[in-house]
């Protein structure tokens, strides 16, 4: 059962007698690479011509190595070739993206043709733009240049721009998204002729009547603080950070005769401890590497980061910087936010953490740092709620609410869900150990999962909640990734309800709220039904009241379609 927003539009007719006009309008100009011959296509920046003249002479070093120096039966010398042969062909590629990408920024919209053997064209329309970002690496720094992100909030239209020159990426960004401090400043009004005249002349006079507003400081919400690197550094998977490397340094040593895993071995003493013992002596040495890595690259990714209120074209903005050797700045219009999430992992729920995004309408969702989204890195909880406090400025913070509990019975589904699963899963291991396809005894990993299949279950009913807080819907979930979101009501655009049989017998059902913000739809799940009915009423009453109506009993019914 699905209700949506309906729209009317009341036109309201002069009854006076006006004589028609004939007016000239202009034909619209269809985009393409043809249209508007009067603006000239722009090159990217000359500089890539040398920061890829140099990665072409870093790329054929190994290859030299390779037939030159390691010319000697002691190894093979084809990885040094291979990584010669991609390195030379990313910079010969890169080489002609350079040569062949143009762009051009029109009164309707910003275009980019680019391609050797297949020409593309790609434009976003101006009034579509939803953030200009730029982002830096270590060869664009030394080089002094930098890459431009257009998003539109669609990868089809969005595009980058690699790489234009540090002033013409800035002038390109208050191009695209002025802010209010680039406002050319009004000039003093005329002073009529028997007026008086201040003290200082006329200038004076005409400065104390237009006194021009001071442009808009910017108000820092959040600056990278020493402690988060902690935070950031304690992950299950630091183990890669050191496995990546020592897996190339690997190959890379194998010309010249070394092996990597050999000396290993013998590091730890293979021979004697066996491979069991050796993994956990290797793990237990290389994970304190592995956090040190993950604390290094989170510093250099979000070193100096800041997250400020500024002013974009007339109107607030959120702006966060981050990076040291490699920076990125990204604007978001305040004006499209619609909310904001937390995400806590199960490990971080434990520890306190949290990540933050914002509920926003044309900017990517993700999970990920790099998501144009998210607005704090991995923080406590309680800065984290400080932080959308004043990003949701106006009103008591919906994420400070306290959620209502959901009925026993999304309990009790979750456990048999928990227990139904465990026990087909023993059931089809007990038989392939039957035919012989797998020991007998894997049955036995079923009994195994049980326990941690209803430990799961009572995570996820723990984690359901809910709340109405001023003009924001508060909806959480998720067992081993706990999702918090708030949401404004003028966000939802309908409501979908949904009861499964048992549901309905228990009384409860799921409820769907679609959004054009954020991942666009999200799930109130197994709330009581008068839980669900209350909540939608005092989100959108009058929507709700199209499709529920008052009970005789005093409870509440969803009305039928006719």
């Amino acid at each position: 059962m699905t209700a949506g927003n309906s729209t009317s539009d009341t036109t309201t007719e002069r009854t006076d007698a006006v004589e028609a006009v004939p007016v000239e309008v202009e034909p619209e100009i269809a985009p393409g690479p043809e249209s508007h011959p009067e603006i000239p296509w722009e090159r990217l920046s000359i500089r890539m011509v040398w920061v890829n003249l140099v990665r072409l002479i870093l790329s054929i070093v190994p290859g030299m190595l390779a037939t030159a120096v390691l010319n000697t039966p002691a190894g093979p010398a084809w990885p040094l070739l291979i990584a010669s042969a991609v390195g030379v062909s990313a910079t010969v590629l890169a080489f002609l993206r350079f040569l062949k990408t143009r762009y051009r920024v029109t009164d309707e919209r910003v275009e980019r043709k680019t391609g050797w053997l297949v020409r593309k064209y790609r434009y976003v329309p101006r009034d579509r733009i939803r953030s200009v970002d730029s982002s830096v690496r270590l060869r664009h720094r030394l080089a002094g240049v930098r890459v431009v992100h257009i998003g539109s909030g669609e990868s089809r239209s969005s595009f980058k721009l690699d790489a234009l020159s540090i002033a013409t990426a800035e002038e390109l960004r208050r191009k695209l998204m002025p802010d209010a401090s680039d406002e050319p400043a009004p000039r003093p009004l005329p002073v009529a002729e028997g007026e008086p005249v201040a003290a200082g002349g006329p200038e004076e006079a005409g400065r104390e009547a237009v006194e021009p507003e001071p442009a808009p400081q910017e108000e820092v919400l959040a600056r990278f603080r020493r402690p988060w690197i902690l935070y950031e550094m304690f992950s299950v998977w630091a183990i890669f950070v050191v496995g990546g490397p020592v897996f190339g340094l690997y190959w890379f040593l194998q010309p010249f005769g070394v092996d990597l895993l050999d000396f290993i071995g013998d590091l730890v003493g293979y021979e004697q401890r066996g491979f069991w013992w050796s993994l956990v002596l290797c793990c237990a040495v290389a994970y304190p590497f592995g956090f040190v890595g993950l604390a290094l690259g989170f510093a250099m990714g979000n070193w100096n980061f800041a997250l400020v209120r500024t002013a974009t074209k007339g109107r607030p903005a959120l702006l966060t910087r981050r990076g040291l050797l490699s920076t990125r700045t990204v604007y978001r219009d305040e004006a499209r936010i619609r909310g904001i999430s937390f995400k806590e992992p199960l490990v971080w729920r434990w520890l306190g953490l949290t990540k933050t995004s914002v509920v926003t309408t044309g900017l990517k969702q993700g999970s990920g740092d790099d998501a144009a989204a998210s607005i704090l890195p991995r923080v406590r909880m309680r800065e984290a709620r400080e932080v959308a406090a004043k990003v949701l400025a106006g009103e008591p913070s919906p994420m400070e609410a306290r959620l209502k509990r959901h009925p026993r019975g999304a309990l009790t589904r979750r456990l048999l869900w928990a227990t139904y699963g465990s026990a087909i899963v023993a059931g089809v291991l007990f038989w392939l150990g039957r035919t012989d396809v797998l020991p007998d005894w894997t049955w036995l990993v079923g009994v195994g999962i049980w326990p941690v299949a209803l430990l799961a279950a009572v995570l996820a009913y723990l984690a359901l909640g809910h709340a109405l807080s001023g003009s924001y819907l508060v909806v959480r979930r998720g067992a081993f990734s706990r999702t918090t979101v708030a949401l404004q009501d003028r966000a939802v655009i309908g409501w979908t309800l949904r009861q499964s049989i048992l549901q309905r017998m228990g009384r409860r059902m799921t409820v769907q709220i679609p959004t054009s913000a954020g991942e666009r739809h999200y799930v109130l799940p197994d709330a009581g039904t008068r839980q669900s009915l209350a909540f939608v009423r005092g989100s959108t009453p009058e929507l709700a009241a199209r499709f529920i109506k008052e009970a005789g009993s005093g409870g509440e019914n969803v009305k039928k379609r006719q």
